[in-house]
């Protein structure tokens, strides 16, 4: 596939398993190591957070309204970003929103570290560290395809989806026994520091007659160009509505496990951080999966029957009171999460052209990142006047539902 800049440099002449493909490419090698250890960073961060809130309030719906304000800013610049991604270097929007994330990370642990902080801190914080997470999301999205040649595009986004979850096993599971020991500042520290990983990567990183894709017409036109686009394309409008209700509903249940593993399953932090080691220990496989299966020609199938197998296990968690089963069932829900967002994720990629991708890909960001707050905030108050067991099977009924409308409004989707 072509880049911001042209032809991406020679892959290795090694042979790699077809799992594996994308990392022939140099470029891509440095963006997966550099964001596996400032993701990893990041998960072990959300894991203090809440359980920082948590500890503060002892309100699930301030926990669920944390989570909000982090994705809040989504509906205010996402589509901006996606212009940006189609108009400059991708590698330097992303090297000024990894530099500010660092930066209030480690403000987050100073304030902790002084015992000052309090719940209108941490909020604020979230509502603009979200800001930047909102303008870097398709900007990321859209350099992975930069990274290497089209036939391992589908190959690369499911390997950095597996990256992304692996650090969300791997994260929550050191900050669980960091929580225990020492604290949430820590952790945040170590968060800030997890940056400077990704900013080295993307300092290294070389694509070939560097340009920027700059265009004349005004950002406004060319937003509005981008929303005509999807409008237009029915398999990507469906597809961006698909996942907004999974993103909304689908995936409550994240900001809502510091709860349950508290409340409904009488564990601490540590037994909070195995939780959702084991979410990410499925999420892996999923991507990994995903990546083996990269060939495959039944894409749509698979996201259907990924839907229809999420909607079922939220009924089931919703009844879930063994901390062992929990974790089984983390593991499968975190399985059929990675593969919904990797394969949507990769067939609107793949029906976008290059062009216009960077706007697509704000208007699905919007959609996956933007929901996830309204489903935050709807969960943190069915969770705080019913309790957490119905949210979650309020969840699972809201899947299920929109998997059957889908069904019936465009059966052909299956094939795509």
């Amino acid at each position: 596939m072509s880049t911001e800049s042209g032809e991406t440099r020679p892959a290795l002449t090694i042979r790699l398993p077809a799992t594996f493909a994308a990392f022939r490419h140099r470029n891509f090698r440095l963006y997966w190591f550099g964001n596996m250890i400032s993701f990893t960073g990041t998960w072990m961060q959300n894991v203090a957070k809440s359980w920082l809130v948590l500890s503060v309030t002892n309100s699930p719906f301030f926990v669920g309204l944390d989570s909000a304000m982090n994705w809040l800013p989504v509906w205010l610049v996402s589509l901006p970003a996606g212009v940006l991604a189609d108009r400059f270097s991708k590698r330097n929007l992303m090297l000024i929103t990894q530099s500010v994330l660092a930066f209030f990370a480690l403000l987050l642990a100073i304030l902790t570290w002084t015992r000052v902080i309090n719940i209108y801190q941490i909020l604020a914080i979230s509502f603009l560290a979200g800001i930047f997470v909102a303008l870097n999301a398709p900007v990321a999205q859209t350099l992975v395809p930069d990274l290497v040649n089209r036939k391992d595009v589908l190959n690369a986004i499911a390997l950095n989806s597996s990256m992304f979850n692996l650090a969300r096993m791997v994260g929550p599971a050191i900050a669980g026994s960091l929580l225990t020991f020492s604290g949430p500042a820590p952790v945040f520290a170590i968060n800030a520091a997890s940056f400077l990983a990704i900013i080295l990567a993307l300092a290294l990183i070389r694509l070939d007659k560097p340009v920027n894709n700059i265009q004349h017409e005004p950002i406004l036109t060319q937003l509005i160009t981008g929303l005509r686009y999807v409008r237009s394309h029915p398999d990507i409008r469906l597809l961006i509505l698909l996942i907004g209700i999974f993103s909304s509903f689908g995936i409550v249940y994240i900001p809502l496990l510091p709860v349950i593993a508290r409340d409904v399953l009488g564990q601490g932090a540590r037994g909070y951080g195995l939780m959702m080691t084991s979410l990410g220990a499925g999420a892996v496989t999923g991507g990994l999966t995903l990546a083996t299966l990269s060939k495959t020609r039944h894409r749509g199938k698979i996201l259907l029957a990924g839907t229809l197998t999420l909607g079922i296990l939220l009924l089931i968690f919703s009844f879930c009171r063994s901390y062992q089963f929990a974790l089984i069932l983390l593991l499968l829900v975190g399985f059929c999460q990675t593969s919904i967002a990797s394969l949507t994720n990769t067939l609107i990629q793949t029906l976008a052209p290059d062009y216009i991708r960077g706007r697509v890909m704000s208007i699905f960001s919007l959609f996956f990142n933007g929901m996830f707050p309204l489903g935050s905030l709807i969960g943190g108050a069915i969770a705080q006047r019913w309790g957490t067991c119905p949210a979650l099977l309020v969840a699972g009924i809201v899947v299920l539902t929109t998997l059957a409308l889908v069904m019936l409004i465009r059966p052909q989707l299956r094939h795509i």
